[in-house]
């Protein structure tokens, strides 16, 4: 059944949308994308079927002007001005950003300063009076590039929080390299490659192009680009330039006066005085020779790698990152004696650490899997040492003693660990340790005690991995009838009942900006076309709500009705976070689907056509990247479906697409088309197998196709525990109960 349920539902829906093609929507930049497709088409379709009247002058003044006619949104707003005084701040700020694409420059610049005059104490229009003078400057021909660079460092120091800082940083770097200030072009670029966007790729070009023109660069310029360099992966050329860096230092460098007797205050001194002497920094040295080693590592020149690491390890520091690495690599190498000796001078030097924590439950995890359970138990049991507790292993390993005994079939003994894993605080040990005492029990013979347990686990985490097995295995194993289960949302509401619902769980009382009166203009704005505005005025009641739940409701929702969906979204997040738990198997259907929402329907469905169900691909999209389609991840997966560009360039190929770049990652309906490709695919690969499939997408081919042959022969619940990798483990388990939810809450 489960190996079957991703095309549950599917063949009904794929006749209803048209199939993926080519489109000029799927070219539009990420951050053109919201107002030229999502905002043009919904003020397009109000002003094609509203009756005639203001709301649908209105919006056919926002559909010319989001798509980019900005003659006829001049003269709309320009005859619309007056007739709804609630309007005219953000009609006047139309007609200015009008004017300036339509370079009436002086006009712009004419609109603001009346604005100004109207609106003088307003510090929305203020922000937007800002962000039109930038522009007015950056394509002022009389300005010179540096001293554009110079406006928008300004602009920048006032409103930080700008949705245009990525390109507004990016831009800045052009304008420096345009005006040859190319150090302070590199610092700006470099600026925008630590802040993953959009614009990464094309400010990493922007910086090896620079460096290219062989300008003169100091030996901290080097470093710095060095350390981007090694992180991007380029592994040869990193060693290269680290060891220029090292050349062109040694040639700097004065020899050290022997003739004195050093004085050493701190540690950091009688270090330096054991080193040769340099005129690089301790700290850019010590990063040189870790990036040094690292690139040696992913070369597979384990030879070079373990010398590195050695002469860190003994003339610098025992680190414990660096000890770690020469035991993998001594290992790796068949050099157990060495690898042993690291271990002791580890475990003797941080034994309590985070890492040292890691290490534990990774020896622990394969001598469970290698069937050494009483060695398994033992090192478990050793990170319930109090000082262990700021690692989240800590909170698994209860119920990974728990899964030794019951692999042995020491049913006794797994009940008690199972009953004391259950007491943890962390819902998701918690929650599955309820789920295996169900099946103990079922397997003794104690339907009711089995019944109780899996109701338990419904009750404790609704929205769970573990909730829904245990749904299933209510009916499976006869205990309960699929109409007596307590799936999720059972209750239909209206709006209305739906908020009184919420405000009867939450404490206390809404700040006064959270009022009727600024909802219902706040809607106004969306309806009548004006996005921008209506999230300056939900900000201006944020900060005093943020924490109430009919405030996250109500906005949230609201900017999902109207496809604003990064809004919309981080606000359901954040009611999910807010909400307990418990709460959630009772919730209203609209609270659940506010929750699992459905955007991007007609392109997902069409790229899923019969092949794979819809609901699959939201469970994997809500897991990759809570629907923010211009995320960055740091290993550089861009957008909905978090697909890295090497990934991306060969699922373009196949779908046949033209002149595809990784930029095109950002526009959402171009990741909907590669991201279900690739999930199609993978499920071809993995013969329907969801648990693989989600395995191969989090960690790639080569672990997802070892576990799944190590796991022929065992239950779906324990294929699940024994992936090895914790983040994938993680990852399989939410994506599938995100999947279950999808089906119970839009199905059921």
């Amino acid at each position: 059944m489960l190996k079957k349920i991703l095309l549950v539902g599917t063949l009904l829906c794929a006749a209803l949308f048209a199939s993926t093609k080519d489109s000029a929507q799927d070219r539009i930049p990420g951050y053109d994308f919201q107002n030229k497709v999502i905002r043009y088409e919904r003020n397009q379709k109000n002003c094609d079927s509203l009756p005639d009247g203001l709301e649908k002058d209105f919006t056919c003044a926002a559909a010319a002007y989001y798509q980019g006619d900005f003659e006829g949104s001049l003269k709309a707003y320009e005859s619309l001005l007056g007739k709804d005084e609630s309007l005219d701040k953000s009609i006047l700020s139309r007609i200015a950003r009008s004017q300036f694409e339509r370079k009436q420059y002086a006009q712009a610049k004419s609109t603001i300063a009346k604005g100004d005059e109207k609106f003088p104490d307003d510090a929305g229009w203020k922000e937007f009076a800002a962000r039109v003078r930038l522009d007015l400057n950056l394509e002022d021909p009389n300005i010179k590039p540096k001293a554009k660079a110079d406006s928008i460092d300004v602009f920048l120091k006032n409103y930080g929080d700008d949705v245009r800082v990525p390109r507004l940083r990016y831009t800045k770097g052009t304008l420096l390299e345009q005006a040859h200030w190319y150090k302070a072009a590199k610092t700006a670029y470099l600026y925008v490659i630590a802040h993953p966007s959009e614009y990464g790729d094309a400010a990493w070009k922007a910086l090896r192009r620079i460096r290219s023109h062989s300008i003169a660069e100091t030996l901290d310029e080097k470093i710095t680009y060095t350390s981007r360099l090694c992180s991007k992966g380029f592994h040869k050329e990193c060693l290269d330039l680290i060891d220029s860096i090292f050349a062109i230092d040694a040639v700097q460098v004065s020899g050290r006066d022997t003739s004195k007797v050093p004085v050493l205050k701190t540690a950091e001194d009688s270090l330096n005085q054991k080193l040769p002497p340099s005129t690089i920094s301790l700290k850019n040295r010590i990063s040189l020779w870790e990036f040094r080693a690292a690139a040696y590592k992913n070369l597979k020149q384990d030879s070079a790698a373990i010398r590195t690491y050695e002469f860190l390890t003994d003339s610098v520091d025992s680190r414990a990152a660096w000890l770690q690495s020469l035991v993998r690599l001594y290992r790796a190498n068949g050099m157990t004696v060495k690898a042993a000796k690291i271990d002791s001078q580890f475990q003797a030097k941080f034994r309590f650490t985070l890492q040292n924590a890691n290490n534990i439950w990774v020896r622990a995890f394969e001598l469970e899997q290698a069937g050494k359970f009483a060695e398994a138990i033992a090192s478990y049991d050793s990170l319930s040492n109090p000082r262990f507790k700021n690692s989240n292993k800590v909170k698994w390993i209860r119920f990974r003693i728990a899964l030794c005994y019951l692999k042995q079939n020491k049913m006794d003994s797994a009940i008690i660990a199972f009953n004391k894993a259950k007491s943890e605080d962390f819902l998701w040990s918690s929650s599955g340790a309820r789920m295996f005492l169900g099946d103990i029990y079922f397997s003794q013979g104690k339907a009711e005690e089995a019944k109780a347990a899996y109701l338990d686990c419904i009750k404790d985490f609704p929205v769970g991995y573990y909730a829904h097995r245990s749904r299933i295995k209510l009916i499976e194993n006869g205990l309960m009838d699929s109409a007596s289960v307590p799936w999720l949302a059972p209750r239909d509401m209206s709006d209305s009942a739906t908020i009184v619902w919420i405000r009867s769980i939450q404490k206390g009382k809404s700040d006064s900006s959270h009022s009727e009166a600024r909802y219902k203009m706040a809607q106004k704005l969306l309806d009548f076309g004006f996005a921008e505005e209506a999230f300056d005025l939900f900000h201006a009641a944020k900060k005093k709500n943020q924490d109430r739940l009919d405030f996250l409701y109500s906005y949230g929702k609201l900017f999902l009705a109207y496809d604003e969906l990064i809004q919309g979204y981080a606000l359901a997040r954040k009611f999910q976070n807010t909400i307990p738990r418990a709460f959630l198997g009772d919730a209203p259907r609209g609270v659940m689907k506010f929750l699992y929402p459905m955007p991007f329907k007609e392109q997902i469905f069409a790229a899923a056509d019969s092949s794979i169900d819809p609901f699959f691909v939201y469970s994997v999209m809500r897991q990759e990247s809570t629907f923010n389609y211009l995320i960055t991840s740091p290993a550089n997966a861009c957008g909905l479906l978090q697909i890295i560009p090497p990934t991306a360039k060969k699922l373009a190929d196949a779908e046949k697409i033209q002149n595809f770049s990784s930029a095109l990652l950002y526009n959402p309906y171009m990741n909907i088309r590669l991201g279900v490709r690739y999930l199609k695919d993978l499920l071809k690969e993995y013969e329907n197998d969801p648990m693989y499939v989600l395995a191969n997408y989090n960690a790639g081919p080569r672990p997802a196709k070892r576990w799944q042959a190590a796991s022929k022969n065992m239950s779906w619940d324990m294929r699940a525990e024994e992936i090895s990798y914790w983040e994938t483990r993680d990852y399989v388990k939410r994506c599938l109960g995100n999947y279950w939810v999808y089906t119970e809450v839009w199905e059921r």
